[in-house]
């Protein structure tokens, strides 16, 4: 099988990872759920928290909160503004559902607004539109992705949290798609929060993901339960990162996740962003040479992550997925990637969305040649 699907979920993890996974699984009782001090699930926690911290520059562990994914990460921040009517949230236009679904649903609640910024192949999100926005005043927080997981366009995320410093707004950064294939320090950011995802590119398992928070950017709870730390008090004590994390924690994944990162550390972000860039290059020049071929994003591959769509005249999108994979076994993700904001965006809703090919460190140059290969030949029900 070729695997083209790491957009979604990167495949295969390093030997690494399974191992921890295993021996944490294999080794682990209750956490901090038994009758003494767990001295070994502490130890996981606070060097998993500590290896996680050190990959994005955070200076202090606490204020790195561990979720169930990205996605809950990205709730949380979103959800837990203490949103005002008439509130406004800015957001780019090519926002996963787990940006664009929680804003929807405090525009509902709590009478929020929100923009969405215009977008270009040469600006893929518009500053100046941002910042117009900005200085008409109620944006309590700007969202934006690092790299869209529909275009695989990168945003100018820095010089967007810079124009919203200006003007005292919350800035919230997705790197779902960007951790673990771009260089991501949260100082020199200078974003009020960042999600990530364990997953993707940093080569996690599933189930388990982060979310930065500055210091002085108070958030409200999305769950409330256990900790383990204050078992004897009703209330919940607010603070970091124990009053986000509560109930069992998942330590497998976070073991496994922490040595996910430390096998990217080892790599190198630099090294793995340089292969995928030439699997990118490779393949949108092939097939750019397809006829009835639309590739979507920017065309400098300096300007994208690993994450390529495209459409096929006469075939498509879930056909041409389809085909690839029984045909082929050439796996790929068809259709609107969780993404529906994004293929507004850039044409493809209405309509059947695209198909996406998610490029990742273990993915060759060969690969790449012989899917284009493959889909020089595709069955088309109408000629190019």
């Amino acid at each position: 099988m070729i695997y083209f699907n790491n957009a979604a979920t990167t495949w295969p993890k390093p030997e690494v990872v399974y191992t921890t996974v295993d021996e944490c699984f294999r080794s682990m009782d209750s956490p901090m759920r038994n009758a003494a001090e767990n001295v070994l699930h502490d130890d996981v926690m606070t060097k998993s928290r500590d290896v996680m911290a050190g990959f994005f520059g955070v200076k202090e562990p606490k204020h790195l909160v561990l979720t169930p994914g990205c996605t809950y990460a990205l709730n949380l921040a979103i959800q837990g503004i203490d949103w005002q009517q008439d509130d406004v949230v800015l957001m780019s236009g090519l926002e996963h559902h787990a940006v664009s679904r929680p804003v929807r649903k405090v525009a509902s609640e709590y009478g929020v607004r929100f923009a969405v910024a215009p977008y270009t192949h040469e600006e893929p999100i518009d500053l100046d539109f941002v910042e117009r926005t900005l200085k008409r005043g109620r944006v309590r927080l700007v969202a934006c992705t690092m790299a869209s997981n529909v275009s695989g366009d990168i945003l100018g995320v820095k010089d967007v949290v810079r124009i919203a410093k200006r003007y005292e707004v919350c800035t919230l950064i997705d790197c779902a798609q960007a951790a673990g294939v771009l260089d991501i320090d949260v100082g020199d950011l200078g974003a009020d929060m960042v999600a990530f995802a364990g997953h993707k590119g940093l080569y996690g398992p599933p189930g388990i993901g982060g979310l930065y928070v500055a210091p002085g950017v108070d958030l409200r709870t999305l769950a409330e339960g256990g900790t383990g730390g204050d078992s004897g008090k009703h209330p919940l004590a607010h603070k970091l990162p124990n009053s986000y994390e509560v109930g069992t924690h998942n330590l497998p994944a976070i073991a496994g996740l922490a040595a996910g990162i430390k096998w990217v550390e080892e790599k190198g972000v630099a090294n793995i962003r340089r292969h995928e860039r030439s699997l990118v290059q490779k393949f949108i020049e092939g097939v750019s040479q397809i006829p009835g071929v639309t590739v979507y994003g920017s065309k400098d591959v300096e300007k994208r992550a690993g994450a390529v769509s495209l459409t096929m005249n006469g075939i498509s999108p879930k056909d041409l997925a389809r085909w690839l994979a029984t045909e082929h076994q050439v796996t790929t993700r068809a259709g609107f990637h969780c993404a529906p904001l994004a293929h507004e965006t850039i044409g493809t809703c209405p309509g059947e969305g695209t198909i996406r090919f998610g490029f990742g460190f273990f993915n060759t140059l060969d690969e790449v040649c012989l899917v284009v290969d493959h889909l020089l030949h595709a069955p088309r029900t109408v000629s190019a």
